[in-house]
């Protein structure tokens, strides 16, 4: 069973159709990449997937069970995390704090609790930083805890919002073109990391991605949108291969670029 299904889903805003009867499917474990060329409706379903656009028709699932009414608070409980394109951190916070963003889900004591300093407060709150910390160490950043977000280089920056996921703990991870901005040697670092994060944590990963390089070197499935449908879905080798997704990247009959 699908970890992750998406079946028939359309957006409409108006006269212009996003997603136009969408299926995707994303199996437990598997590293799957959603591409397609500019305006091919790849972020509106990301955000149809997370809560944050509701779908004009079709249907979510969820580890067997209909999210598709579910707000994205609830979609997170349930085990969702997701990094965006445009980077959410807060300059003017630690690395540490930053990477303790979202972690509510964690808290149990009370407000009177954390206001007075209880020892169950006090726990908890070390508890949350335990957590965070942990995840910055994965991603290579254990030595930059108390860093200022804001003095950080941009591929840490990237890294960063990584481990705020990763903290959340989630069943699958969608990842919204994570490698944008970086260098050569940065990327396949992050593809490392993605990796490891699937192997070692058991998460599963849904990521939009431009760099076709990153995409064959890291994902095992791949689906191809095109004027909001899909136009190919399988195994990434022999996606690539597809003549459609060839003409729907460069206009042309042959294989596609990075």
């Amino acid at each position: 069973m699908a970890l992750l299904s998406v079946q028939g889903v359309t957006v409409r805003f108006g006269g212009l159709v996003a997603n136009d009867q969408v299926d995707l499917d994303v199996m437990p474990g598997e590293i799957t990449a959603l591409i397609g060329p500019n305006g091919a409706g790849k972020t509106t379903l990301f955000n149809v997937i997370t809560g944050a656009q509701a779908p004009t028709s079709g249907r979510v699932t969820f580890g067997g069970a209909d999210i598709t009414d579910l707000d994205r608070s609830a979609r997170a409980r349930l085990g969702m995390a997701r990094t965006f394109q445009n980077l959410s951190l807060v300059p003017s916070l630690s690395v540490l704090d930053n990477a303790t963003v979202g972690l509510g889900r964690f808290r149990w004591a009370g407000l009177i609790s954390s206001m007075l300093s209880l020892p169950r407060a006090i726990h908890q709150d070390r508890l949350i930083r335990e957590i965070a910390t942990g995840a910055l160490e994965f991603v290579g950043m254990g030595d930059s805890l108390g860093r200022l977000t804001g003095d950080l280089p941009y591929g840490d920056r990237r890294r960063l919002e990584l481990a705020r996921a990763l903290a959340l703990q989630p069943r699958i991870l969608l990842l919204d073109e994570p490698s944008a901005g970086m260098g050569p040697t940065e990327t396949a670092n992050l593809a490392t990391t993605i990796r490891r994060a699937r192997d070692e944590l058991g998460v599963t990963v849904l990521l939009v991605e431009h760099d076709m390089s990153f995409v064959r070197t890291l994902a095992e499935y791949c689906t191809v949108l095109e004027f909001g449908r899909v136009i190919a879905s399988g195994v990434t080798a022999q996606v690539m291969e597809d003549p459609r997704v060839a003409e729907a990247y460069l206009g042309t009959r042959g294989t596609t670029g990075a």
